[in-house]
């Protein structure tokens, strides 16, 4: 009978443990956005591709970004309409890809959060 009611209290113990935990992840509150800029072939404007998460939600609202801000001709126009919309700068990262040694394409991927 002790056995149990120990069994038992760690077992609550580590179920209310996790739920802290879970609790604790969910009031950090950000959701994030991983913006992709290329610059379109024969032009100064740029392609850009915003990604919110899985969901279909999330995808909708991500083309709906994308549409919007493609063909603006700067980084710093992109950056500012995600400012304006309360996201805010978390990492920047520049990618090259070279094929063969012909040519390559470049770009620079923004990650942005927002808080909820």
């Amino acid at each position: 009978m002790k056995t149990l009611k120990i069994g038992l209290t760690i077992i609550i113990s580590i179920f209310l443990i996790s739920l802290s935990q879970v609790t604790f992840a969910q009031d950090q509150g950000y959701s994030y956005a991983y913006i992709s800029i290329n610059g379109k072939l024969f032009s100064k404007k740029l392609k850009v591709e915003v990604d919110f998460g899985d969901t279909p939600e999330q995808i909708t609202e991500g083309e709906k970004y994308s549409e919007l801000l493609t063909n603006k001709k700067s980084y710093a126009a992109v950056l500012n309409y995600m400012v304006e919309n309360q996201f805010e700068l978390v990492e920047t990262l520049d990618y090259t890809f070279t094929a063969g040694g012909s040519g390559g394409t470049s770009g620079v991927v923004f990650i942005l959060r927002k808080k909820k």
